[in-house]
């Protein structure tokens, strides 16, 4: 599925839309390349916050040193 849609941009978009451009890519493409890269920042931070929260979690910090132990992970080096 196709979706069309119609933005207004500001001069300072309109530069860093340009920026994305100088490749020779089009409007179209240098739009979908910027929304995957936003997406993907998106999700790195969402997984960057789940840690977080899992590194103070004492119950996962347990079964993460209780499946190093059982994988002899502290052998390895």
């Amino acid at each position: 599925m196709s979706t069309s849609f119609t933005v207004r941009l500001d001069d300072d978009a309109e530069r860093k839309l340009a920026a994305l451009m100088s490749d020779g890519s089009s409007r179209n493409s240098a739009i979908r390349y910027a929304l995957d890269v936003s997406y993907r920042h998106l999700v790195n931070e969402q997984m960057r916050e789940e840690s977080a929260i899992l590194l103070q979690d004492p119950e996962d910090l347990a079964e993460v040193n209780a499946a190093r132990e059982a994988m002899g992970a502290g052998d390895a080096w």
